[in-house]
């Protein structure tokens, strides 16, 4: 008995298997055409912004002691892919007006080179690549101090802005 029901269950299966071909054709004009619109987001996968930038600047700028003009230098970098009509507007300060020690001692110093004074601005969006970029420190007054570890802070400020 289970032989016969097993070949009834096994025919019964491929009959149905047969019905899916005598479905209905659908047939479509071929001169039918759709558009599909491509749209970037301003954002990245994750759902940040995909706008960025990177300034790069040293922790520390060593002088050597009678350091002269000319040789001395912070040296700083930027990357950027902003969105249209922005760029970075980068500046810096000092925070004394000389290096000091902790003590009464100090040596006056003066920065020169882009971002000094008034802001550098890069001028553009996207930057190909990281630009390079230098502030002179110029060191006065070696004669007139103690040798010691003179320090001070200079400060960055960085900005996106309108171009």
């Amino acid at each position: 008995m289970k032989k016969v029901l097993s070949v009834a269950l096994a025919l019964t299966m491929m009959l149905l298997v047969c019905v899916p071909a005598f479905a209905a054709t659908i047939t479509q004009d071929s001169d039918k055409s759709a558009n599909v619109d491509v749209v970037t987001k301003t954002t990245d996968k994750d759902g940040n912004p995909a706008a960025s930038f990177t300034v790069t600047i040293p922790g520390t700028v060593e002088i050597p002691w009678y350091g002269t003009t000319g040789g001395d230098y912070l040296n700083w970098s930027y990357t950027s892919q902003l969105e249209i009509g922005k760029q970075l507007q980068i500046s810096l300060d000092k925070t004394g007006g000389a290096l000091t020690n902790g003590t009464a001692d100090s040596l006056a110093y003066t920065l020169s080179g882009d971002a000094v004074g008034t802001a550098f601005e890069t001028g553009e969006e996207v930057t190909e690549g990281t630009v390079y970029k230098q502030i002179e420190v110029a060191v006065s007054g070696w004669d007139d101090a103690a040798v010691a570890a003179y320090s001070d802070t200079v400060t960055f400020t960085v900005a996106v802005v309108d171009l």
